[in-house]
């Protein structure tokens, strides 16, 4: 398992969290979306590569808060319907960037 060193660097996408107090396993569940929605293509690989397609799937699709985007192409990437994610359900209760 790579070392945080060994992950890209992540100052636009951990701005609200002490990086050095992530726990990779641990926090995968706020680490995936955040880097699906606002990552760039290489923490993307780099998530890609060190959590595997099926955990980034499981994920992303119960995860409360997802940008259309990104809903629009894991649902594409893994062949299942938008309505799959939780973050379809209720948007309109949420405020969105």
């Amino acid at each position: 398992m790579p070392s945080v060193q060994k992950i890209p660097s992540f100052p636009q996408l951990l701005w609200d969290v002490d990086p050095d107090q992530v726990d990779l396993e641990k926090h995968a569940g706020f680490l995936i979306p955040r880097i699906m929605d606002r990552g760039t293509m290489e923490h993307v690989m780099w998530a890609w590569d060190f959590y595997g397609a099926g955990r980034i799937q499981d994920v992303l699709v119960q995860a409360p808060c997802l940008q259309k985007k990104t809903i629009a192409f894991f649902a594409c990437q893994f062949g299942i319907p938008r309505e799959a994610f939780r973050a379809t359900r209720k948007r309109n209760d949420r405020w969105e960037p």
